[in-house]
């Protein structure tokens, strides 16, 4: 397997994009079973992945302008941007006026970094989640043993599993930051060890990681269904936990098995994994700009509640998308936190 562009690894990609994909037909109106198991596989690929690069290495203000900023100038912009989007059109509509919603939660959502406010833009949740989960583990690398790395990463996500188990959502994700923190540890820890041997597995053994982890899946799915990070709800903590190495060994599996067997479906695929950002802040507006397009063509709203429906919400998402990304990245790049800072 050749990384692209001599620096990037296409199974790493092709993770993303699979993420990415499931992350948008959860939020899609699909029946709860296809619902459930998308949310299931979703996530905790992209925090493993985001382990395997992380760089530690460098002091408080570097990573501030390397790292976090990359996220946080996105989380502010599509945040702001799309809660006008949301004050001026789909706030007096639908679950905004049920729930009587205020204009100003979620700007407070905003500042708070809470999923559960952000009724303008839920999935920006993740950046809060991430923004915390690297700063946490920015200072337990500091720390020069491993083995009391490892001891303090468990008793964080042991706090983190308290938190879920009394039902307490803390600000800037912070909860679900200390919940997934392990995951994000496993990728960053034994970074050197997955990217240079990981693409050396041959097929048998990829088959084999593919139905186990389609098994422990499965295992979530029928005894640990009830799983929103976003809101720190994880259920049983060990299911959980085997729940999510489950998906991150799903997906890998996939992906190398596809770039074996189709290897012609790659460049969609990784096109795709390297634009998540934009994907994941931009394709809920994306759906009310094809529900208001099928509006105009007399197309039933109604038709998108159908699975269906769904599936070609879900689709002509990427096909907007998938293009849109190469001009965003061209011509305003600030939109995706690359911005260049002198040091």
């Amino acid at each position: 397997m050749t990384p692209i562009n001599n620096s990037r690894i296409t199974w790493v990609d092709s993770m993303k994009a699979f993420s990415i994909m499931a992350v948008v037909l959860y939020h899609t109106p699909i029946v709860p079973e296809i619902k459930t198991l998308s949310y299931l596989v979703c996530l905790p690929a992209f925090f493993f992945v985001s382990g395997l690069f992380t760089n530690t290495k460098i002091s408080p203000k570097e990573f501030f302008l390397k790292k976090t900023l990359r996220l946080l100038i996105p989380y502010i912009i599509w945040g702001l941007s799309t809660w006008f989007f949301w004050f001026f059109g789909s706030s007096r509509y639908g679950s905004s006026v049920e729930n009587n919603i205020e204009w100003w939660n979620p700007l407070l959502g905003l500042l708070c970094g809470k999923g559960e406010m952000l009724s303008q833009n839920t999935p920006l949740w993740f950046l809060c989640c991430m923004i915390s989960l690297e700063w946490i583990y920015f200072f337990i690398r500091r720390i020069p043993k491993q083995w009391l790395r490892w001891i303090i990463i468990a008793c964080l996500s042991i706090i983190g599993c308290i938190a879920s188990h009394k039902g307490q959502n803390w600000v800037w994700e912070i909860s679900a930051a200390l919940i997934i923190l392990p995951i994000y540890s496993i990728g960053a820890e034994y970074h050197r060890f997955f990217k240079e041997n990981l693409n050396t597995l041959n097929s048998f053994i990829l088959i084999s990681i593919l139905v186990m982890s389609s098994l422990g899946i499965w295992i979530g799915y029928l005894y640990n269904n009830d799983i929103k990070l976003y809101v720190s709800v994880i259920g049983n903590p060990i299911l959980y936990y085997l729940t999510a190495i489950s998906a991150i060994g799903l997906l890998f599996s996939t992906s190398l098995l596809i770039e074996k067997v189709h290897s012609h479906l790659m460049p969609l695929i990784q096109c795709i994994g390297q634009n998540t950002l934009l994907i994941l802040c931009a394709h809920i507006p994306t759906f009310s700009i094809i529900k208001g397009i099928a509006f105009i063509c007399a197309i039933p709203l109604t038709f998108f509640d159908s699975t269906i429906g769904c599936l070609v919400l879900w689709i002509c998402t990427f096909f907007i998308l998938v293009p849109l990304s190469s001009l965003v990245n061209r011509y305003c790049p600030i939109l995706l936190g690359k911005i260049n800072i002198p040091l």
